[in-house]
């Protein structure tokens, strides 16, 4: 009986330290991919070094190469989290219930939102699809435009051109990335007296009021 009671004793402590090292281990992944993420939108991908990288998480390179194998695949993981935040969650936003108007005043809501506390995320993403256009794992291709822009038409209950529908679409993600892909300037621009904060409030009025006269147009 107490070889049972040792050996279920042994059991739990097992579990115990494996779910342990998991957390651990989750929690080293995740400082990693912070900071490489904060590295690849200060220098892009060019730019970082491995070594630097692992200098700033506070670890050893070979650990790195434990939960990426390369640069490229680093890279690949924080791309695709920055892509899914620059355009993820449009399509839904878009068929959902709703006039054209409220659909689009969303979109704007949505960048807004995501970009107030990530303002380095557009410059990043259009910088390194730029030198590499073809980039896997980018959710615009003409494809999935066609089909984004059907279900728009589909959800709207109005026959509606095309080509106009895309440049509405076309037009809201632009007015809205714009202003913080160009923060730098736009706050030497601004000054104190404004700030960039209290202009982009006035900003996604404004938006708003554009593209609800593009929407009557259409």
């Amino acid at each position: 009986m107490g070889k049972y009671i040792l050996f279920f004793l042994l059991l739990l402590y097992w579990f115990y330290n494996f779910g342990q090292m998991g957390k651990k281990s989750d929690v080293t992944r995740a400082k990693l991919i912070e900071t490489a993420r904060e590295l690849f939108h200060e220098k892009g991908y060019d730019g970082l070094k491995m070594q630097e990288l692992a200098d700033r998480a506070g670890m050893n390179k070979g650990l790195l190469h434990y939960y990426f194998k390369s640069k490229g695949a680093l890279f690949q993981a924080i791309f695709k989290e920055a892509l899914s935040n620059l355009f993820g969650g449009l399509s839904e936003v878009l068929v959902s219930e709703g006039s054209l108007e409220i659909k689009f005043h969303k979109v704007v809501d949505v960048y807004f939102e995501k970009l107030m506390t990530n303002p380095g995320l557009p410059v990043f993403v259009l910088s390194e699809m730029h030198k590499n256009p073809s980039m896997k794992g980018f959710p615009f291709s003409s494809v999935n435009i066609s089909k984004l822009v059907n279900a728009i038409k589909q959800s709207s209950g109005r026959e509606i051109d095309h080509i106009k529908l895309f440049h509405l679409l076309l037009t809201v993600i632009s007015l809205s990335v714009f202003p913080f892909a160009a923060r730098p300037l736009l706050s030497q621009v601004l000054g104190k007296d404004i700030g960039f904060e209290a202009f982009m409030k006035e900003r996604k009025i404004y938006i708003k009021k554009v593209v609800s006269q593009l929407i009557v147009e259409l």
